[in-house]
Formats: C-alpha cells, structure tokens, sequence
C-alpha cells in the first residue's frame, strides 16, 4: 500500500511539472495580481523603475540585426497628443490621385515640435540628480544607459535623444567653465526659440489643427514603413481560426514578450573602457604565458634605466646604449638647459586568427553557410587581440581593442554620451569637469581686463601725482 502510495504521489508531482511546462511554453504570464505591477524584476541593485515597452526599431532587420530582436524601448509609443492618421491608414493610402501635396498636417502624418531650452534642462538636471543619487546609494555602482533609459520613458523621447541632449548640455557647461560664451549667444538663442514657436502656432492656427505644445518624437512614417519582403512576415491561417481573435492575442503575446525582454536586460555599468580586459580564447593565454617565459631575460637586459645604481647594475652601459634625445638635455637661444624627458614606448597590437578555421570557413562559404556563422561559433564572439608594451604580452583592453581596425560595433547610445560618460568617471580627479559650472562669459573677461587697465593708468597717474607733491618736478 504505502508503494501505491508513493506512486501516485510521483505521478501527481510529474503531473503537476508537465502543466507548469506546457503553461509556460504556450503562454508568459508575466503580470501577477499579488504582485506590484510596478516593481522591478531586473537582478541589478540599481534597477528601481520598471520600464514599459514603446515601439521598437522598424528597420532593425535591414540593419544587420535580423538575429536580435528589436529592442521595445528604441522610441516611446505614440500618445496621440497631435490629432494625426494612423500609420495603417498611411502606409494604405491611394498610391496615384491627382495632389501633388497633402491637404492638411493630419493627412501627411507630420508633427511640428520644438524642443525649447526649459525643457532640455530640465532632461539634464534630471539625469544630474539620478546620477548622484545612484552614487551615493550604491557606493560607486551606476549606469548611464539605464538613467537614459527612464529619462526617455519619463520625457517621453527616445534613450539616443535624451544621450545628445544631456552631451550637448555638458558640452555647454564646460564651454560656461572657459568663458566660452557670451550673453549675446544666449540671447539669440531665445530669441531663435521664441520665433520657432511663433512658427508653429501661426501653422497649427492656419490648418485649424490641435497643436502639442511640446516636444514630441516623430510619428513613424515615410521610410520607416518600407516593406522589402512582405512575404516574410506573412502567415497563412486557416479558415478555422478567427483571424481577429489571433491577431489580438499576437499583439498581447509580443507585448508580454517585449517586456520579459526589457525586464531581464542587463544593463552597462560605469566602468573605465581600459579597466575592462577583452576576451581571448585559451590559445592566446597559452601564447602569452608562453612568449612571457621565454623573453624574460630578453626584456631585463633591454629595460631602460635613467643611469642610476638602483635602476639596473650595467646603468651606464645602458645609457650609452640608449641615450635620451638630443643628449638628455636642451638649450633655447638664451643659454637656458632644460631636460628632455623619454616618449612611451609603442605598443605592438596583433590579432591571433586560427588558420585552419579559416580553411574551414571558406570551404562553408562554397557550401552555402555563411561565413559569420561559423566564426561566431568558433571565436564565440572573442576580439584575440594581443598587446606587447614594454616588453610584456598581454591581452588588451577595449581602450585598446576600440582603436584597431578590427574593432567591434561600437554601441550608438554608448557613443552619443561617450563624453559626458568619461567625466563622470574621472570626476575623481577633475571635480570641475562634470555638473553645473560658474557662469563665465566673454565679456566679462575683457570687461575685467578694461577694467584692470584702467586702475594701472589710474595708479600710474598717482603715483606721478605723489612724486610732484614730494617736491620731485621742476624748481623755480
């Protein structure tokens, strides 16, 4: 009995594992009632908001990413807050009739926004604020791309706009440090945002049309709707099937899907590109710690050495040997001798390529294989980069490994904040170099050197004054 017993329970245990399966196979059930909605479900400690999906990148198949799926936050979703058509009944429209334009803003699908200065400030102090408080909370532990990320969903922009804006914004704040520009620039600037915005409302007025009154990311139209092969995304369904009833739930299914895929992102941390070492396979650290051997004694006897007795026990010789330019010291036209100092040496960078996958790759290729597959299974995504620099192999870093020709595709969010990124960084060393600065115009710097001109000849002038008082002019 207490066998019958057992099996039953394995068979009501194994039952129970095949609907969990099947469940999970036919269906994500992302959302739960007993759950917050709102929370976060990424593993990062940082990750406090729960992003929602907008629409992906419509052009990301034809852009050498057809194997990735489209990342949902590339743009937000359209809030219909200008009244215009809808991109079915865009891309549906009478391909001949007898316009040669658009009736109206509606009918083109065209939206006139203008991003004025209140606005983009108010996208940089926003990112100044997350940013220090994820510092402080997470000692040391941030990321921009996830700042931009909820800066975009907040703003309603894209994650690349709100990169630019908040790069131009530190550009312009350096340019404030060196007094680079002056209170007409600023003034024009209003002037030219004050004038756009007269634009679009007089437009908005004319075609009698609701205006947004802020900025608001392009609808997508023209050539984002380029179909190349329709007949990929084609399915063919039976007459069986309720064909509105699949589509509602295609669209639920890509949702839920769009947002396992925003949940479990894993997100860039904050880290120096030349404290992050590329990957190499187990053939290069093997011909690394090879070649290290073996050119030991090599790299000791070619060390430099500035000549001192704890610098090497041949100095001398090695001085003689290599001598600092033009004898290690120079003289200018006045007689005076400075030291010249030695310049790095170069560093040799070289990529290990395995000869026989290559044979292989070609023979795949005259198959019908492409060529990318095979190597992206056999390097497994792996730079093999090599660098020798005083005498030591190594494998580079991506500081490195982003300065040769082979170097991978660079992120373009990454590249669009890539300096304001560096200067959170190292603001360690430059305090001055990220944040708000001091106002510091162009005029006030020649208004303060007219200004020290004058107190001189204004010294000078009392101090003639004084002479004469003293009884230093003529005598009569």
């Amino acid at each position: 009995m207490a066998s019958l017993i057992n099996l039953s329970q394995v068979a009501k245990k194994a039952q129970i594992q095949t609907r969990h399966v099947r469940q999970l196979s036919s269906k994500l059930k992302l959302k739960d009632d007993n759950e917050n909605k709102n929370a976060p479900r990424n593993p990062q400690a940082f990750v406090k908001v729960r992003l929602t999906p907008g629409e992906g990148d419509p052009l990301s198949k034809f852009r050498g990413h057809a194997h990735r799926k489209a990342d949902p936050t590339y743009r937000p979703r359209w809030r219909h807050k200008a009244n215009i058509i809808s991109k079915e009944d865009f891309a549906a429209r009478p391909t001949v009739g007898f316009d040669t334009q658009f009736d109206s803003l509606h009918d083109a699908a065209v939206v006139l926004s203008w991003l004025n200065e209140t606005q983009r400030q108010d996208v940089y102090q926003m990112y100044l604020s997350m940013m220090v408080d994820q510092d402080n909370e997470f000692k040391g532990t941030t990321s921009h791309e996830y700042v931009m990320r909820v800066i975009a969903e907040k703003f309603h922009l894209s994650p690349r706009r709100v990169g630019a804006i908040v790069q131009n914004c530190h550009d312009e704040e350096q340019a404030y440090r060196n007094g680079e520009i002056s209170k007409d620039q600023e003034k024009v600037s209003a002037w030219v945002d004050t004038k756009i915005q007269e634009l679009i409302d007089d437009t908005y007025e004319t075609y009698e049309e609701k205006n947004p009154n802020e900025f608001v990311e392009p609808p997508i139209g023209g050539a984002d709707m380029i179909n190349v092969s329709p007949a990929r995304d084609a399915v063919t369904v039976e007459d069986l099937y309720d064909v509105e009833e699949l589509e509602q739930e295609a669209v639920v299914r890509e949702r839920e899907e769009a947002q396992l895929l925003i949940d479990q992102k894993v997100y860039i941390e904050d880290v120096h590109a030349k404290d992050i070492t590329s990957k190499a396979n187990a053939e290069c650290h093997k011909l690394i710690k090879r070649a290290n051997i073996e050119f030991k004694d090599l790299r000791n006897s070619f060390k430099r050495s500035d000549g001192s007795d704890n610098s090497s026990d041949n100095g001398a010789e090695n001085d003689y040997e290599y001598t600092l330019p033009e004898g290690g010291q120079r003289e200018d036209e006045e007689g005076n001798i400075t030291k010249t100092e030695r310049r790095e040496r170069w560093k040799w960078v070289a990529q290990t390529v395995n000869t026989r996958e290559e044979k292989n790759v070609r023979k795949m290729k005259k198959g019908g294989r492409r060529k990318g597959t095979l190597r992206k299974k056999n390097n497994d995504n792996k730079d093999n980069t090599l660098v020798e620099h005083d005498g030591v192999l190594r494998v580079a870093t991506m500081e490195e490994v982003s300065g040769v020709a082979w170097k991978p595709i660079r992120n373009p969010i990454e590249h669009t904040y890539g300096g304001v990124k560096a200067s959170w960084l190292n603001r360690k060393h430059d305090r001055k170099g990220w944040g708000r600065m001091e106002r510091k115009y162009v005029e006030e710097e020649e208004e303060n050197a007219e200004e020290e001109v004058e107190k001189s000849e204004g010294d000078a002038e009392i101090a003639s004054a004084d002479v004469d008082a003293d009884g230093g002019g003529d005598k009569k």
